[in-house]
């Protein structure tokens, strides 16, 4: 008898196996039972998966003295392990009201049902010290082995006649403890196994689609409309990975089709214009398989087609597909591989086009300081000429020529980083003209070692100087240092002044952002610095009314 016990129970596990080897493949499983946070719902239909486990090895199990040995327990308390106190308590309502009612006035009907419902409480009661624990397998073997015990106690305290009951535990007490305990640790460890099979190629899928991104970053910085560089992204990836060919699309026309041309069939545009189009509308990655190819007639070039969007700002700007002629089992882990890499693009894409806004803005902002030309200073320009051409025509000729030099230099120049020595000749153009104006007024010292090259930014010194003088030729004599200096962390230019001063709330208000409209100059130097330069102070100024201003600035070197 003690054999046919011991291979009904073996048999049992080993059908139990199946199923824990069966049930994390499925979507639901993998979101509910490896995961913590599960609502009722998901939780009433776990107890009834795991109570149905348990019926079913109610029916898969022997009658022995008028009692059925079986794993039971496996399902039972497998399911509280895995789901929590609900779902062990609703798989031991539902086997253990089973049990009883298909045997209602049996010898241990009522006690088998008492046990199989206490067996699922102590599992869902356990739910939490076995997910916390890293020893959780010895847990579980202690666990089951107590509660077996336990049904064979209630077996005693409630089956009758009580000498029949002790006879039954006498002979199904050891295979069912020992037994049904490493049943339910191997039921879960095929369940986890298979789990982590699966993590784990999702994870291989996953670094395959990071390191596909870092390898195309160079050239997705060049946004979607850089043809060059979508080819060369789209070849990366079909010499990275198994495919026939991958494209990428915008919203109107293939940009870039690495493998086999796939663009030269008869029957692409139409496949373009509905699937690829429907991939755009539904914002979500399609799989055309065998079937679905078959009516566009290409099931005999490709036996497979994933196309997953490219998004921007929540807008489809375009797909990216990957076409197989070999037929692949792995359908799920190659969705989550497209999805992943189409995320990591999309990223990327808008990170680039973000980048190329604050390009574009910071030549705006270059614009406006090229074209803010102050009219008063080209009237007095003019009018200081126009004097100088009687009295002295060889003087006012010189003007002319750095007045046309300041122009050309402000209205022409299309270079972003200048070396310090073009950004001083610039400087130099203006002050012919102001000194001409101002005469001994204006004294303006730069101090800059001819040796030294460094790259600034373009017409970042001059709005400076013309605001000195601008707000500083109250006084008798304007004196205006410049001193630039080359030290360790970059190139540094001051600027000071012995004028009125800058009232300390428009300093403020320069700070926040908020500046007034005819210190334009000004904001627009503090704010290049700041968007040029990551983490750049951009002007620190000091300023004591009627004692005058020192304005600085440090340009780092490339790579700091």
């Amino acid at each position: 008898m003690f054999p046919n016990i011991l291979s009904n129970i073996v048999v049992n596990i080993a059908i139990l196996m199946i199923i824990g080897y069966l049930m994390p493949r499925a979507s639901f499983f993998r979101k509910t039972i490896f995961e913590h946070q599960k609502r009722t719902r998901e939780k009433i239909v776990l107890g009834l998966i795991f109570g149905a486990i348990g019926i079913l090895a109610t029916y898969t199990g022997i009658r022995i003295n008028g009692a059925i040995v079986n794993t039971r327990v496996i399902g039972v308390i497998a399911g509280g392990f895995l789901g929590g106190p609900l779902v062990g308590i609703i798989a031991g309502l539902t086997a253990g009201l089973h049990r009883y009612a298909i045997d209602i006035n049996g010898f241990t009907g009522l006690a088998c049902a008492v046990s199989t419902i206490t067996e699922g409480l102590i599992g869902g009661f356990m739910y939490t010290r076995v997910r916390s624990s890293r020893n959780k397998y010895r847990i579980v073997f202690a666990t089951t082995f107590i509660a077996e015990i336990l049904q064979m106690i209630i077996i005693l305290l409630i089956a009758r006649p009580f000498g029949d009951a002790v006879e039954l535990v006498r002979i199904i007490a050891l295979p069912m403890i020992i037994l049904n305990s490493i049943g339910v640790v191997v039921f879960l460890e095929s369940m986890y196994s298979v789990q982590r099979s699966l993590d784990q190629h999702s994870a291989v899928h996953m670094k395959l689609a990071f390191d596909l991104a870092q390898m195309c970053l160079p050239y997705l910085r060049k946004g979607m409309h850089h043809v060059e560089s979508m080819a060369e992204s789209a070849k990366i990836i079909y010499k990275n990975i198994d495919a026939t060919a991958v494209l990428i699309t915008n919203n109107e026309k293939v940009l870039a089709n690495a493998g086999e041309n796939i663009e030269d069939l008869p029957q692409f545009p139409v496949i373009f214009h509905y699937e690829f189009q429907r991939c755009m509308i539904k914002k979500k990655t399609i799989m055309l398989t065998e079937d679905d190819l078959r009516k566009y007639q290409m099931n005999h070039t490709f036996k497979r087609v994933l196309i997953a969007p490219l998004m921007r700002s929540d807008q489809v700007i375009g797909t990216l597909a990957i076409c197989d002629k070999k037929f692949k089992e792995k359908l799920e882990a190659d969705r989550e591989f497209i999805n992943g890499l189409s995320s990591l693009f999309s990223s990327q894409l808008e990170l680039s086009e973000i980048d190329n806004q604050k390009k574009l803005l910071e030549k705006a902002e270059l614009r406006a300081l090229q074209y803010q030309i102050n009219p008063h200073f080209l009237f007095n320009a003019l009018n200081t000429i126009s004097a100088y051409c009687r009295e002295n025509p060889d003087r006012a000729r010189t003007l002319l020529l750095a007045l046309s030099s300041y122009f050309r230099n402000t209205l022409s120049t299309h270079k972003e980083m200048v070396d310090i020595h073009e950004e001083i000749e610039h400087v130099l153009s203006y002050l012919e003209i102001e000194k001409a104006r101002f005469e001994d007024r204006l004294q303006v010292n730069i101090n800059v070692s001819p040796d030294l090259h460094f790259l600034v930014p373009n017409f970042i010194v001059q709005p400076l100087i013309e605001n000195a003088i601008k707000h500083g030729m109250k006084s008798p004599l304007l004196v205006v240092d410049v001193k630039i200096e080359e030290k360790k962390e970059g190139l540094s230019i001051t600027i000071s002044d012995n004028g009125g001063g800058i009232q300390k709330h428009i300093v403020e208000k320069l700070y926040s952002g908020n500046h007034d409209k005819d210190k334009i100059g000004l904001a627009n130097t503090h704010h290049r610095l700041k968007s040029i330069y990551p983490n750049n102070v951009g002007l620190v100024i000091e300023s004591k009314p009627a004692l005058g201003t020192r304005i600085s600035m440090l340009i780092p070197r490339a790579g700091l």
